[in-house]
């Protein structure tokens, strides 16, 4: 048994699928099925149950693969320590991002961090915070960007910027002629979020002193991201809260939409969270103080807040 083995073990176990693993660890699917046929064999287990729906993890299988998962990470560490040795910020670095910030901050650093530290392997991983942490867990991740209070067992947390809420709302509703929005401003029916399992669909209703059946009623937006939101919003469906980084992305030459502030000043914090047991915290801080420096994120509101 070697680290490929292991490898191959835990593609087709996040993957489900012995073609979809096969292309991602970037060999062909005879050569993949044969070499986990030849590792049950040896083991003298089944690992995966074969169907004509795709592929089921035996419950031996489970123990085998998160075994598998870990010493691919600690094989992982030794390398990174290695590297670390040249720089702070190299070696792989596995990121975990959620998707009401992955789009509106990503694109802001990595391209420096890359160019900085061209040791860095920087791999990228768009979720909600559930699924994240998750990964986290089972070590399919190494950290991870979150906006929520952390569970304080086992996770270290680096704070990297704090930042306000918005609402957007179109520029003919009734609330763009107010200086500042209050709870009970928010009519329930008019009020767009995120399906459920996104942090910002719970910040947001907490914010108007609302739950979620108090707008059941609205579209079901079940597989819809922000941006689809915003869209709905542009077209006189609603108004919707933003975080204040995802107004950069407006762009609304069109005048169509308008950004207040609410009152009291809603924030949300922005974090780095990791395992207590991950060795390479220092090449997190020095991410985080490359994030935490990123332009985007000292843009003045008073340019953007009609």
């Amino acid at each position: 048994m070697n680290l490929k083995d292991l490898k191959y073990l835990v593609a087709v176990a996040e993957h489900q699928h012995f073609g979809k693993a096969a292309d991602a660890v970037f060999i062909s699917q005879p050569t993949l099925s044969g070499q986990i046929k030849k590792l049950e064999d040896r083991l003298q287990i089944t690992i995966f149950e074969r169907t004509t729906r795709g592929v089921n993890v035996t419950p031996i299988g489970e123990k085998v693969i998160d075994e598998a998962r870990q010493i691919m990470a600690h094989a992982q560490n030794i390398e990174n320590m290695a590297a670390a040795q040249s720089g702070v910020l190299c070696g792989e670095l596995k990121l975990g991002v959620i998707p009401t910030i992955a789009p509106y901050l990503v694109p802001h650093f990595l391209s420096q961090a890359l160019t900085d530290h061209p040791k860095l392997a920087l791999s990228l991983h768009e979720d909600k915070t559930e699924a994240l942490y998750a990964m986290l867990a089972n070590f399919t991740i190494d950290a991870a960007i979150i906006a929520t209070e952390i569970p304080p067992e086992n996770i270290e947390e680096i704070e990297l910027y704090s930042e306000e809420f918005l609402l957007l709302c179109p520029a003919t509703h009734s609330l763009s002629k107010k200086p500042r929005i209050q709870a009970h401003d928010i009519n329930p029916e008019d009020l767009l979020l995120l399906p459920e399992g996104h942090c910002l669909r719970d910040q947001t209703l907490e914010l108007c002193k609302l739950n979620s059946t108090a707008v059941s009623g609205q579209a079901d937006l079940r597989d819809a991201g922000l941006q689809t939101v915003i869209e709905l919003v542009r077209a006189g469906r609603g108004y919707t809260f933003l975080p204040k980084l995802a107004t950069g992305a407006l762009n609304d030459q069109t005048g169509s939409t308008s950004l207040k502030r609410f009152s009291p000043k809603p924030k949300r914090t922005v974090r780095i969270i990791f395992r207590k047991s991950f060795p390479r915290k220092s090449c997190l801080i020095a991410l985080a103080k490359l994030i935490s420096a990123t332009p985007s994120l000292n843009t003045d509101l008073a340019l953007l807040v009609q």
